[in-house]
């Protein structure tokens, strides 16, 4: 009796782990038509636009996604690293933990300040036993199977591919190699956009941040000053995100196929979202902190919403079922504002809302700075450096709040406008009505 119980009790396990290592089934969506009698569109998980054909392990693999990660082998120096840490953030608890913080810095760079023991004989003993105790690594349960360990090495050994994230819906895009350097190039040759540099600019971007920071250090505190200054600057990269819906030829190969994994050879009519990938470049630090400083503007533009949540509460409770959702896109936002144009429409903003802004912080000293990030746009692809002279970069901080800025900005200019020209036809009709009262 136990040997049969212990049969069914394997059998029952090996029956949930090969359940457990299906795939889920593809999300669909209506079709367009809102046939009911028609298939369901699959939404795609892999669009292979390169030459190299995947095979079923491959395939499995990339549908699991990039939000997906494979168990990590242990790592004991991390570990250690992970428990003086901790111990370190228990002693600098205990001293600071009651102490009001009067420091106005926006920023600051990370203190590496330890706390001397002694203070507490139950935290030291704590400590003690937690850093001497015998770190022990435990294997963990691989979630790859062998066939999906050899296709995750045999894509990343593979130089002839690339592998990005579409722009818009999450799904994996495989392209040759060539063919995504000749689609970023054919943006970076565009002279309107960018402009490729032969010297390094990197000293006299330093230079203009010294000049700032040494003619408005009355507006920042010290711990402002280093956090700009002094810190290891690295290049910033420059790559692109496959705009797959807005290709004709990738949505008719998706329709036709209607698979989570679809196929369709380098698409003429596909093109890239740039994005400038730069967290520690030499102007990052800057546009991190205008950012922190302007952003409390941007509620006061009357059109702006925040999140998904704030979209939802403008939302009627009841909505019509005839009503029509419309929304308006700005093709190619950023790199469409003109420098002009986007000062003056942060300018506006500082002057029509000044008391959002701390006062310590002149408008001149914001404009400066927001005036280097934006000139100071330097990068790298394939070993050539280029300058962004039109727009700015989709990957620096203030990106985001700039764009708004700049769109509240011609939303009232356009507002102010109307209503001028709504004014001036009152007028002309009440004026026309009091000579012909019989008109009025």
């Amino acid at each position: 009796m136990y040997t049969w119980w212990k049969q069914q009790r394997s059998r029952k396990r090996c029956a949930t782990a090969f359940f457990r290592e299906r795939p889920k089934l593809a999300t669909t969506r209506p079709d367009s038509n809102c046939n009911p009698t028609s298939e369901p569109t699959i939404d795609p998980k892999i669009i292979n636009l390169s030459q190299r054909k995947l095979n079923e392990n491959e395939i499995y693999l990339l549908s699991k996604g990039f939000k997906f990660a494979p168990v990590p082998y242990s790592n004991v120096p991390e570990l250690k690293a992970d428990i003086n840490n901790f111990s370190r953030r228990l002693r600098l608890k205990e001293e600071f933990g009651n102490k009001k913080d009067h420091d106005k810095s926006l920023v600051r760079n990370k203190s590496t300040y330890t706390p001397r023991s002694g203070k507490d004989d139950y935290l030291d003993t704590y400590i003690e036993t937690i850093t001497k105790f015998p770190v022990r690594t435990r294997k963990c349960k691989q979630n790859l199977t062998r066939n999906e360990q050899d296709a995750l090495k045999s894509l990343k050994d593979d130089d002839s591919i690339i592998i990005k994230e579409a722009d818009k819906g999450g799904a994996i895009i495989i392209m040759d190699t060539d063919f995504y350097k000749e689609k970023v190039l054919e943006q970076l040759n565009d002279e309107e956009y960018y402009k490729q540099i032969t010297n390094n600019p990197d000293k006299a971007t330093k230079k203009r941040l010294k000049k700032l920071i040494k003619d408005y250090n009355q507006c920042l505190t010290e711990k402002e000053i280093a956090y700009l200054c002094d810190f290891d600057p690295k290049e910033s990269n420059f790559y692109g995100l496959p705009k797959v819906h807005k290709s004709a030829q990738i949505q008719n190969t998706v329709r036709d196929q209607n698979n989570i994994y679809v196929e369709t050879f380098r698409p003429a009519d596909l093109k890239l979202r740039p994005i400038i990938a730069g967290p520690e470049s030499l102007t990052q630090r800057l546009s991190h902190f205008i950012d922190l400083v302007i952003k409390h503007l941007c509620p006061s533009i009357p059109s702006y919403i925040k999140d998904d949540m704030e979209f939802l509460n403008h939302i009627p409770a009841i909505v019509p079922e005839e009503t029509l959702l419309t929304s308006f896109d700005v093709t190619s936002l950023y790199t469409n504002i003109p420098h002009d144009l986007g000062l003056t429409a942060v300018k506006y903003w500082i002057e029509e809302k000044r008391d959002e802004i701390d006062s310590r912080f002149e408008t001149n000293f914001i404009l400066e700075a927001s005036k280097i990030v934006l000139e100071e746009n330097t990068f790298y692809f394939d070993g050539n450096k280029y300058r962004q002279i039109k727009g700015t970069a989709m990957g620096t901080k203030v990106a985001p709040t700039y764009a708004n800025l700049v769109m509240g900005y011609l939303e009232q200019q356009i507002r102010d406008e109307a209503y001028r020209k709504e004014m001036e036809r009152y007028f002309i009709t009440t004026f026309r009505s009091k000579l012909n009262p019989e008109n009025f």
